[in-house]
């Protein structure tokens, strides 16, 4: 029996590749962590550069207790199984009226799931509607499988690579996501998707949690490392990573250094040669 979801929302998953809306947290619970996220932001002066961007939950306490969330993991169980390894977070922030946006893209390209089972959990920390530049699903497009990619590195691109997937996305009809604080949308890692800039007054604010079960093992030859989250990881096929103690414990930071560096050097293998395009702070 599913935990959290009815079986034609589990069919319809199969079928279109994503769902939205989905509750998972309170509104309450979701100012929460919009702070603790703005906070990171303010303690690096402004937007989110370097390693910090990545697998953060490895690092802060309050990142860890979300992607943990009972709701959010008994969602991910009724889609992917029992046994859950948690791969990946990553904070999507556009300002009001900024000019970012993300190309049509596969989250699978970099992250090279084999089989691809793996999907993502987006949750806004504050709305997120059309307008505001929220996120755009091509519903079935998850059933092409890995689509070849084209780079167009753009300044505004919130992609490093500037990857695009190689779909005609004329034969589609988007679907805009809109979601209130604390609600999520969860897609497939073969969904292709993305997202216009926000021309609202108001900042957009959503964090992604990346999930997978451990029998998965990925493609290329370096070992990166994910953390159990639920059930039992009989493979191995990870590096087995540690939820953090504190956000300044020594070597809670140096294991999300190294977390962070593993992942990086995968999405590298796998052909984002400009990973790192962001990580340095605007003169």
């Amino acid at each position: 029996m599913p935990k959290a979801l009815r079986e034609e929302e589990i069919a319809r998953y199969g079928r279109d590749g994503f769902l939205s809306p989905v509750r998972v947290l309170s509104a309450d619970a979701a100012g929460a962590a919009r702070r603790d996220l703005e906070a990171m932001e303010s303690a690096q002066g402004g937007a989110l550069r370097g390693s910090i961007r990545t697998k953060f939950y490895l690092r802060y306490p309050w990142a860890y207790r979300l992607a943990t969330t009972p709701k959010v993991l008994d969602l991910v169980e009724d889609l992917i199984g029992p046994d859950i390894l948690l791969y990946q977070t990553t904070a999507w922030i556009k300002d009001a009226g900024d000019n970012a946006f993300v190309s049509w893209h596969q989250d699978n390209t970099y992250w090279g799931f084999d089989p691809c089972e793996a999907l993502s959990v987006w949750i806004a920390l504050s709305p997120s509607r059309p307008e505001s530049g929220s996120m755009r699903f091509l519903p079935g497009s998850h059933r092409l499988g890995q689509l070849k990619v084209r780079y167009d590195v753009q300044e505004d691109n919130l992609l490093t690579s500037g990857q695009t997937a190689e779909i005609d996305a004329s034969r589609y009809e988007p679907f805009p996501t809109s979601l209130a604080p604390g609600e999520a949308s969860i897609h497939h890692a073969f969904m292709v998707h993305g997202s216009p800039p926000n021309v609202s007054k108001e900042r957009r604010i959503g964090i992604t949690f990346v999930y997978h079960p451990p029998s998965v093992k990925q493609l290329g030859s370096i070992r990166t490392g994910s953390l159990l989250v639920r059930g039992r990881d009989r493979f191995g096929h990870f590096a087995s990573e540690q939820p953090p103690v504190s956000a300044d414990d020594p070597e809670t930071i140096a294991r999300h250094e190294e977390g962070a560096a593993l992942y990086r050097a995968k999405a590298e293998e796998l052909g984002n040669r400009t990973i790192t395009r962001r990580d340095k702070v605007k003169a």
